[in-house]
C-alpha cells in the first residue's frame, strides 16, 4: 500500500491497482481498458467537487482493485439532501462527458460512461442509485423504512441482473464482467445486511444525519 497525504487527505493505493491495470491493458489492448479506468475515475471526482462544492472535504481516498473510496471524518456528515446530491454527481460527470464526446465524434468513448452511469444509478445496494434511494426513504419514511425496504429494492434488482448476466455468459454473448460485477454486488449485499443485523443484535445502530 502506498500512501502520501496531499492537501490534509491521506491518499493510498493499493498494490493490487496497479496489477489489475496491468491484466486489462493486457487482455484489452485496444485501449478500452484505458477509457473505462479514466471514465471511472471521472466519475469519482464527480463525487469529490459535490463533495468539495458543499463544504464536506474528504480525510482519505484509498484506490484499491475495487475502485475508489472517499471517507469523511465523523465531525461534519452530510445530510439526506446534500448525500443526494453527492451520489449523484458521480453519474452526473459520466453524462456530461457523454455528451460532450458524442458531440465530438467518439461514440465508443461516450458509451463507456453511458453505460457506468446508468449502471451506478441502479437502486442498489452499495451503488450511487442505492444510495440516492436510501436517502429518499430516509426524508419520508425515516431510518427504520430505508432499512426494511432498500434491501428489497437491491435484491429486486441485482438477482435478476446476475441471472441475466450469466446468461449472456453462458450464451457467448458476454464476456463475464458483468456476472462477475453483479456477483460481488450480491455478495456486498448480503454480508452488509449480515452485518447490520448483527450491530443492531449488539445494540450498534446507524443513522442518517437529518439537514
Amino acid at each position: 500500500m502506498f500512501e502520501w497525504t496531499l492537501g490534509g487527505v491521506r491518499c493510498r493505493i493499493s498494490l493490487l491497482f496497479p496489477a489489475l491495470l496491468a491484466v486489462l491493458l493486457t487482455v484489452q489492448p485496444d485501449g478500452l481498458a484505458v477509457t473505462c479506468l479514466l471514465a471511472a475515475v471521472l466519475h469519482e471526482g464527480g463525487h469529490l467537487l459535490a463533495m468539495l462544492c458543499l463544504g464536506y472535504p474528504p480525510t482519505a481516498c484509498t484506490l484499491s482493485a475495487f475502485g475508489v473510496r472517499l471517507e469523511l471524518s465523523g465531525e461534519r456528515l452530510p445530510g439526506y439532501v446534500h448525500n443526494w446530491l453527492i451520489s449523484f454527481a458521480g453519474p452526473a460527470a459520466n453524462g456530461l462527458a457523454a455528451l460532450c464526446l458524442w458531440m465530438l465524434n467518439r461514440p465508443q468513448a461516450a458509451m463507456v460512461h453511458v453505460v457506468l452511469a446508468c449502471f451506478n444509478l441502479l437502486p442498489a445496494g452499495a451503488l450511487d442509485g442505492g444510495q440516492m434511494a436510501r436517502c429518499l426513504l430516509c426524508l419520508h419514511g425515516g431510518e427504520r423504512q430505508a432499512e426494511r425496504w432498500l434491501p428489497v429494492f437491491s435484491a429486486v434488482v441485482l438477482l435478476p441482473l446476475a441471472v441475466f448476466s450469466f446468461y449472456l455468459f453462458l450464451s457467448g454473448q458476454g464476456n463475464g464482467t458483468l456476472a462477475v460485477v453483479s456477483v460481488y454486488l450480491v455478495l456486498l449485499l448480503f454480508f452488509s445486511y449480515r452485518k447490520k443485523r448483527l450491530d443492531k443484535h449488539n445494540g450498534i445502530v446507524y443513522n442518517c444525519v437529518d439537514e
